[in-house]
């Protein structure tokens, strides 16, 4: 059930509710959970914590806020099967098909075109596909105060991650400012920054007024693309020709002029430099499951920390992450340690170095 929940502050004939979308990213690669994660099967599609897959619990939390027929999903053409076979209540109007992955900036701003065509009052949530939220509750709270910022005026709105930790895998948001919209806490955004070494980490966890960049975004539609024109001009120009070829259904060339369009985040290419983000901060806990070490932050461990999935048996053992995917996978004395077994190979790696599992893809793809 999606929510109905109305808003005094706006006029009585207008529910920002009635023009919200979301939009599920699920165009990632997954290559640091090789080999469990495949090109025809990458991380969102896997069930990693749950008898569901990221892809559908993503689904589920986002369901409580917008209707089904008002839930988009950007994908490859290589996953449009096995998300249909997940997502099996979806209608094939439901699913916007890249031609080629470019990153988030050309993936959010197809999308917003697309959403646009439905309804120029449209409200966009940008999910990613494949992080762990337990607290569905408090998501869908804080997800419901950023629409209200979204629907005030022409802000890019984010949410802002209180970290726990230093973290060097996620990029940050520096705030400190209250924003001034009525029966909503948001601030506005001073910075983005990137990925950070481990010193300035520590740096901004001590400092108070950094938090983890989600990748979860709220804007209206025509804010998005009105900053793409501002801040990356030639991404534009190829979306304003998109949208020509998607008024005439013309495919094939549609694919032609998505395919020339340069890789770039929506970070790195408009929000670090616009002058209108804004934060809400997040009420529920939240982690991007980037590694196989990552589950061993979110998950329930054995009584040695080891998370054990499939056909896995560990005797004296420690801290470790080990996982059969149809194959048996036995340990004894070992530790710190990601062994995994499927049909597509197997991975051991200490557990320093899960971050660097993409690297094993990149070479077996140079050697294909």
């Amino acid at each position: 059930m999606f929510c109905l929940r109305l808003w005094g502050t706006f006029n009585m004939g207008y529910n920002p509710l009635d023009h919200t979308f979301c939009v599920v990213m699920a165009g990632g690669k997954g290559e640091r959970f090789w080999p469990l994660s495949t090109d025809q099967a990458p991380k969102p599609f896997l069930k990693l914590m749950d008898e569901k897959t990221m892809i559908q619990l993503t689904v589920e939390r986002a369901m409580r806020i917008v209707p089904r027929e008002r839930l988009f999903v950007v994908l490859g053409q290589n996953h449009l099967d096995v998300a249909k076979e997940q997502l099996p209540d979806l209608a094939e109007t439901n699913f916007i098909v890249e031609p080629e992955g470019k990153d988030t900036a050309p993936c959010i701003g197809l999308a917003a075109l697309t959403l646009m065509g439905i309804d120029e009052k449209a409200i966009m949530i940008t999910l990613p596909a494949d992080h762990y939220v337990p607290d569905v509750d408090d998501f869908t709270a804080t997800i419901l105060d950023g629409v209200k910022c979204a629907a005030t005026g022409d802000y890019l709105v984010t949410i802002g991650i209180k970290p726990i930790r230093p973290e060097t895998g996620y990029g940050y948001i520096n705030a400190f400012e209250e924003y001034n919209i009525p029966g909503v806490t948001c601030y506005k955004v001073n910075r983005i920054v990137e990925k950070p070494d481990m010193e300035r980490a520590r740096a901004y966890l001590e400092e108070g007024n950094y938090y983890w960049n989600g990748g979860i975004f709220i804007w209206q539609a025509r804010v998005i693309l009105k900053g793409i024109e501002q801040h990356m001009p030639e991404l534009y120009r190829e979306l304003t020709r998109i949208k020509a070829l998607l008024a005439a259904g013309d495919s094939p060339a549609i694919g032609e002029v998505y395919r020339g369009i340069q890789r770039k985040s929506i970070d790195y290419g408009l929000m670090e430099k616009a002058a209108n983000v804004l934060m809400v901060p997040s009420g529920f806990r939240w982690d991007d499951v980037g590694t196989w070490t990552s589950l061993l932050r979110v998950l329930k461990l054995d009584g040695e920390g080891n998370y054990r999935a499939g056909n896995a048996l560990c005797v004296d053992t420690r801290d470790c992450v080990v996982y059969g995917d149809g194959i048996f996978v036995g340990t004894i004395g070992v530790s710190d340690l990601v062994i995994v077994a499927s049909k597509h190979g197997v991975l051991v790696c200490h557990g320093d170095k899960a971050q660097e599992v993409r690297e094993i893809v990149k070479r077996l793809d140079q050697e294909k």
